[in-house]
């Protein structure tokens, strides 16, 4: 049965399959126990479960690019 289990998380498209660990994340499982289940390593169960990175401008730069036109180049003066 665990192996029928795997295959199918395998043939889920890739946003179903993250969306499927950050579920069996929200059931208390830890990531061993998620990568167990689901045939991935501990490690892209991590990555998975991570809260990307925030951008280390602050986003009044942004609006001041956009603001002056800027087509994004460079975010400076």
């Amino acid at each position: 049965m665990d192996r029928k289990i795997k295959l199918q998380f395998r043939l889920l498209a890739p946003q179903a399959q993250r969306s499927a660990i950050r579920r069996l994340a929200l059931s208390g499982l830890d990531d061993e126990e998620i990568a167990a289940r689901t045939g991935w390593t501990a490690a892209d169960v991590r990555r998975v479960l991570s809260p990307p990175e925030m951008p280390v401008v602050g986003p009044w730069v942004y609006e001041k690019a956009w603001r002056s036109g800027s087509s994004g180049g460079s975010l400076g003066n």
